[in-house]
């Protein structure tokens, strides 16, 4: 239970209902009554910060002080989700540098092959595809843009720094590490400098309908473990969205735990190089 200046702060129900309404239209994040607490224990740091009296004092703030781009952001950072490692559900990253971008690159030679990794938290997972890339050899990097977005700017920050603690590298292969990535502290390694320079790191909520319909003709998009937080409206529109991105044919990698069974999609789940993803796959006007 939260305590400000020897008071107590809570979360009451009535207004954890209106606040938490108000983060899944603002985020896609559910939190739903039994995660009240979890709600309320990462949102009071904020208000002792901010010197906030109650949770409604932030709700206010949040629904009705013109948007309040800025204290959206923090709140972004302080529910965002920054469980992500090196090597992650290995098999749909070696699927995608192994077979299918060295294929597309092959079938369309003038073409740059373009890979977003939406909600990319720390960019573990765009940095494990470009060494999966690169230990492949097949790949032409002039020919290659890989992007990863987030929502929450401390981790893109680390991102683009490209320094990572020990558990980052929970399941990595050793080998892998030390042909990557160099000590720069005790126990902390900067990935090498040509990766830094090839993955490119923005901010983008996946609740923005502008700003994602501003990422346009990707082969590839990675979003995985993120519909996992979601409600079914959110995910129905963020997979709209990423529908309307792709290429044709394009491919949409969702975590393990994830699946569009629940929602209406023209997108099919296939079995590719041991690998399940989504494919975009229009049959071509005559």
């Amino acid at each position: 239970m939260a305590s400000l200046l020897g008071e107590t702060i809570t979360l009451p129900e009535d207004l954890f209902a209106l606040l938490s309404e108000l983060i899944r239209q603002h985020l896609g994040l559910e939190y739903p009554p039994d995660k009240r607490s979890i709600l309320q224990d990462r949102l009071y740091p904020l208000l002792v910060e901010e010197g906030m009296d109650s949770f409604f004092d932030l709700y206010y703030l949040l629904k009705y002080n013109g948007g309040n781009e800025t204290l959206w952001k923090r709140v972004q950072s302080a529910l965002a989700v920054r469980e992500t490692y090196f090597w992650r559900e290995v098999d749909q990253i070696l699927a995608a540098a192994n077979y299918l971008i060295p294929a597309l690159q092959a079938e369309a030679p003038g073409r740059t092959v373009r890979v977003w990794h939406a909600a990319c938290a720390s960019g573990e997972e765009p940095y494990s595809l470009a060494m999966a890339l690169s230990e492949n050899g097949a790949v032409d990097w002039e020919r290659l843009e890989i992007i990863g977005t987030d929502f929450d700017e401390t981790s893109l920050n680390i991102a683009r720094r490209g320094v990572y603690g020990m558990r980052s590298f929970r399941v990595l292969p050793a080998h892998l590490r030390e042909k990557y990535f160099t000590e720069v502290q005790s126990q902390h390694f900067q990935i090498h400098e040509k990766f830094l320079k090839k993955v490119q790191f923005k901010y983008l909520n996946l609740m923005d309908d502008a700003g994602m319909q501003g990422m346009q003709n990707f082969d590839f998009i990675f979003c995985r473990n993120v519909f996992i937080y979601f409600d079914i409206p959110s995910i129905t529109r963020t997979t709209q969205h990423f529908y309307e991105a792709l290429r044709n044919p394009g491919y949409l990698f969702l975590g393990a735990a994830e699946s569009l069974l629940r929602i209406p999609t023209r997108l099919e789940l296939r079995e590719l190089h041991r690998a399940f993803v989504y494919v975009k796959q229009e049959k071509e006007e005559t």
